[in-house]
């Protein structure tokens, strides 16, 4: 709603609102403020006390704190997306170890690809699990995996292949000896495990994986490994006292 006013000296008229927001005096020479104004300058004197006025470079200061606030925790956030993941040891022997089975003979081993590679555990450790989910969802040369954990060294026989786990370090020559006439390509974490009468360990320098070979034993054994293999192997020998 609207209705007409006249100011001092003025003998035109102006259009003022009626309703809340009223003015207590609509004058074009001294215009005074409206609740609204009121309440806007009731906010403004909490914030920042009446009578004083915020200079304009502390204002840039903040606004530039602010900024560089926001730069330092997106380049934050970038560096550590950017960053490598650490390589996982253990999938990276799984992997390994897969990829060595590709080049070995076994001479019992029959040549109908249904008969699938045998795969013991004897243990447990962190390897351990990792090579029995790789190794039971993976083929050797168009052969299955079985993988199958033992409890004890005898119950290895009639396997390809033979891994020690951590937990049986132990018994290290127990278990070589248990398996000593048959053509079980033996594999362990253990250090030294190849020159202590193993036939495949695994050495981490680093990040990187390498692994050993004994070939003297693989050989007495029955096993036949290709030369591709052994190119990328470092080869090892019996240390005295081995089984």
């Amino acid at each position: 709603m609207l209705r007409n006013a006249e100011t001092d000296g003025d003998s035109r008229s102006i259009l003022v609102p009626v309703g809340r927001w009223r003015p207590v005096i609509a004058s074009r020479k001294s215009p005074r403020r409206t609740r609204r104004d009121g309440w806007l300058v009731r906010t403004r004197n909490a914030v920042i006390p009446r009578g004083r006025r915020l200079p304009a470079w502390w204002l840039a200061c903040v606004l530039g704190a602010a900024a560089g606030s926001g730069r330092l925790t997106a380049r934050a956030a970038t560096a550590t997306a950017a960053a490598p993941a650490a390589p996982d040891l253990n999938e990276a022997k799984a992997n390994m170890l897969w990829n060595i089975a590709k080049f070995v003979e076994w001479p019992a081993l029959p040549e109908d690809k249904t008969t699938p590679l045998v795969f013991t555990i004897l243990g447990e450790d962190d390897l351990a699990a990792n090579l029995a989910g790789l190794l039971s969802s993976r083929t050797v040369n168009g052969r299955p995996v079985f993988v199958r954990f033992a409890r004890r060294p005898q119950d290895a026989k009639g396997s390809q292949i033979l891994y020690l786990a951590a937990s049986e370090s132990g018994q290290i020559s127990s278990v070589l000896a248990a398996v000593d006439t048959s053509a079980v390509l033996t594999v362990s974490d253990a250090p030294g495990f190849a020159a202590h009468g193993g036939m495949v360990g695994f050495a981490t320098e680093g990040t990187r994986v390498r692994f050993e070979v004994n070939l003297n034993q693989a050989e007495k054994n029955g096993l036949k490994l290709s030369a591709k293999l052994l190119s990328l192997a470092r080869l090892v020998s019996d240390t005295p006292g081995s089984p």
